[in-house]
């Protein structure tokens, strides 16, 4: 049975080489492409409030997805981070709606790395409507959230570890 069958595929295109899980040759896991981490979720029913559209508490969850996937990508998940003796913690948050969801819409949650400092990052978010076709795409929300890096003994601000920063940085982030 073909439903079953999963692979991760990788293309060049555009210079830019793009990795997505891809079954039944549906994108159905995270995608690198121009620079974005891209998350993809569907809207469930539950998500959405009185009015049709959803709750706007889910945005900041959907970052948080977003964010462990995409430290993932980049060889700094939560555990390998946490098996290091730190973690990530948010600081701060801006979040601005520019159009609603509703249930059982396909949206995508765009990362982009905006700033790498001392002891603090910055990832920038667009929540997306992705159309049936998957050419047509609407934001609706866009968010930048700052996590600072600790230590887990003592939870003081540490710098970020090297290799973490350098995979910040390597493509991703924007000039610092």
């Amino acid at each position: 049975m073909t439903g079953d069958l999963a692979s991760t595929e990788g293309v060049l295109q555009d210079g830019v080489l793009q990795h997505a899980l891809v079954q039944d040759g549906v994108v159905t896991g995270s995608v690198w492409t121009s620079g974005e981490f891209r998350f993809p979720l569907d809207i469930r029913f539950f998500e959405v409030d009185s009015l049709g559209v959803v709750f706007n508490m889910w945005y900041l969850g959907w970052c948080d997805e977003a964010m462990s996937a995409f430290m993932e990508s980049i060889g700094y998940g939560y555990q390998t981070l946490r098996g290091q003796g730190f973690d990530a913690v948010l600081r701060k948050a801006e979040l601005e709606w520019l159009d609603s969801l509703q249930a059982f819409q396909h949206a995508e949650v765009a990362v982009r790395v905006q700033h790498v400092g001392t002891t603090s990052f910055r990832l920038g978010y667009s929540i997306e409507r992705v159309e049936a076709s998957g050419q047509l795409r609407t934001r609706c929300a866009q968010a930048a959230i700052t996590y600072v890096c600790v230590q887990i003994a003592g939870r003081s601000a540490a710098p970020i570890p090297e290799g973490m920063r350098q995979a910040l940085v390597r493509d991703h982030a924007d000039p610092v």
